[in-house]
Parts: C-alpha cells; structure tokens; sequence
C-alpha cells in the first residue's frame, strides 16, 4: 500500500512537468514518413485482391475500397492521412491511384500523373499500381 501511494505521488508530480511542454504535436516529414507507410497498406490490399480475383475492384472511393478489403486483406484499413484529411482512391480492373492531399488538404488531381519527388508536403503525394514505390513521395530530407 505505501509503495503504490508513494508512486500515485511521483505521478502526480510529474504531470506538471509534462503538461508544461504541451501535447505533442508531429512534424510534418513524421505525417509524410506515417501517410507513405499507409499508402503501402493500401498497395498491398489492391495486390492481394488482384492475386484472389485476377482484376483490382471497382471503385470509386475509399469506403468502397475498404467494403472490398477489409476483414479479408486488412483488419483495419486507414482512411485519412496524417494530416487528418481522407484518401482519394479510385481503381478499375486494371489500375489503382491512391492520394493523400498532404499538409494543405487540397487535391490536385492534375498533378497526378506526374511521378517523383515532391518538395513540399502541401503536394499530392501517390500511390498506383505502377511501378514498386509511390509514384508521387515526399522527400524526407
């Protein structure tokens, strides 16, 4: 019983302490580095479905998407970025595109068809079933 009121008493005041420095609040290369790890998640969900079906689903957004891949391919499939905005995904038989709208939560959809390294995280950053990365990424320099 003493040690436990001994450590509630340590805890206490050590909430101060933390309370001081305020929440923590992520930069934005660690939303980007998040966003990029979810955006693979959602490459190998379109994979996956492609190896059971031979051909991606059919949709035209990302609660369509997650109607066709979860409980089967992910328990939980990540509907917003890490900025809090939701991912644009449209796929047909035979291509998939994923897009997060980055830190401004605006979408660009004229960008992208443009692949490489993007230098700012207000950029739509993209992942397609071309090729083995993202197609549009952010650098995290």
């Amino acid at each position: 019983m003493k040690k436990a009121l001994i450590a509630l008493m340590l805890a206490t005041l050590a909430i101060p302490v933390f309370a001081a420095n305020g929440p923590y609040a992520p930069t934005d290369a660690e939303r980007a580095r998040w966003t990029m790890g979810d955006m693979v998640s959602w490459r190998i969900c379109f994979a996956a479905y492609k190896q059971d079906h031979g051909k991606y689903p059919e949709v035209k957004s990302a609660e369509e998407a997650k109607a066709a891949f979860e409980p089967v391919y992910v328990a939980h499939l990540p509907m917003t970025d890490a900025w809090g905005n939701a991912y644009a995904v449209q796929s047909d038989a035979n291509s998939f595109t994923v897009v997060s709208a980055g830190s401004d939560g605006k979408l660009d959809r004229k960008s992208w068809s443009t692949p490489g390294t993007l230098q700012s995280f207000d950029e739509d950053a993209v992942a397609t079933n071309e090729g083995r990365w993202l197609l549009r990424h952010w650098n995290m320099k």
